[in-house]
């Protein structure tokens, strides 16, 4: 199994050129060859195909591959004037012309809609899908997300499953994020396997898990990596052993945000609103992440599972 970075952290980092042969180049020499490439409203303007060309051309030239993507998370039931299908289709021809098989595309909510509106919603919307999915041979992956109270309802893995069922097609799957199932209590090697065959994909991080509602910040999607705190409780053995016996095809992706902008309230000092610690730099980016490869790299050797 090969390790994957989310491309998407570097945002975090001052004066840093986001395009891509920065962005990827500096995830490359982390160890990761292969990419969860973020896609942005930006990236879906008039040249997005020259956008798409380059990205490909880039990846090649880094020896880097980009199993999967994410699209840009527009909710399609929200009242507005933004056209989400033209970005949802445009995300799949974008991901067709740059060479990446998959990309995930979020479900969307109504506040207070109940259970059985938000899956007929969305069962439409990701058919609605299809005729693009079609023409551009490329996967939806669908994600969990949610927690008890709000207004959706992927919140563990018998309900992605029973989404992607109703959609029934073969190119809509399923991506799992371990951090946003980690909020909902359930067993993860159970998940794992509930999933099965519709699984293509992950998004790996960490966080302490649930707490009852009662207690502040209960439930926090820190996307932090393994091993950053004792009380971090995604249990990577479940989690492995879980794709093994499912026979699981894809990257072991992380999503982390392991050294990032602080959120922490600012410091005023003399009338002035002191900055210098509110970014990590680019340096000590480069060397975390590379601790995060590493990390990768030890939870696949220890199963037997690592590929270059």
């Amino acid at each position: 199994m090969k390790l994957s970075f989310a491309n998407f952290p570097l945002e975090y980092i001052p004066d840093f050129p986001l395009n891509d042969k920065n962005v990827l180049g500096i995830i490359r020499e982390c160890g990761f060859t292969c990419t969860d490439y973020n896609i942005t409203l930006a990236h879906l303007d008039e040249n997005w195909e020259t956008r798409a060309n380059k990205l490909k051309a880039t990846l090649a030239d880094l020896g880097m591959s980009a199993p999967q993507a994410h699209a840009p998370i527009v909710n399609p039931f929200d009242p507005g004037d933004v056209d989400y299908m033209d970005i949802y289709e445009k995300s799949l021809r974008f991901c067709a012309v740059a060479g990446i098989p998959m990309v995930v595309i979020h479900a969307g909510a109504i506040k207070d809609n109940t259970r059985e509106e938000y899956f007929e919603k969305n069962v439409a919307f990701y058919r609605s899908l299809i005729p693009a999915a079609e023409e551009t041979g490329v996967e939806v992956l669908i994600e969990n997300i949610g927690h008890d109270g709000d207004a959706n309802f992927l919140l563990r893995g018998t309900d992605v499953r029973e989404m992607a069922d109703l959609v029934d097609h073969p190119l809509f799957n399923i991506c799992w994020d371990t951090g946003h199932g980690n909020l909902n209590k359930q067993n993860l090697y159970d998940t794992i396997i509930t999933l099965g065959d519709k699984l293509h994909a992950l998004h790996v991080h960490d966080n302490v898990g649930y707490f009852e509602p009662s207690y502040r910040h209960h439930r926090i999607d820190m996307h932090t990596m393994p091993y950053a705190t004792q009380y971090a409780s995604v249990n990577y053995d479940a989690l492995i052993q879980g794709l093994i016996d499912i026979g699981y095809k894809g990257t072991f992706n992380f999503e982390v945000l392991t050294v990032t902008r602080s959120i922490r309230p600012a410091f005023t000092y003399n009338g002035e609103v002191v900055r210098k610690l509110e970014f990590p730099s680019l340096e000590l980016w480069k060397k975390a992440n590379t601790l995060v490869y590493d990390i990768g790299k030890y939870m696949l050797d220890a199963y037997g599972l690592f590929e270059i």
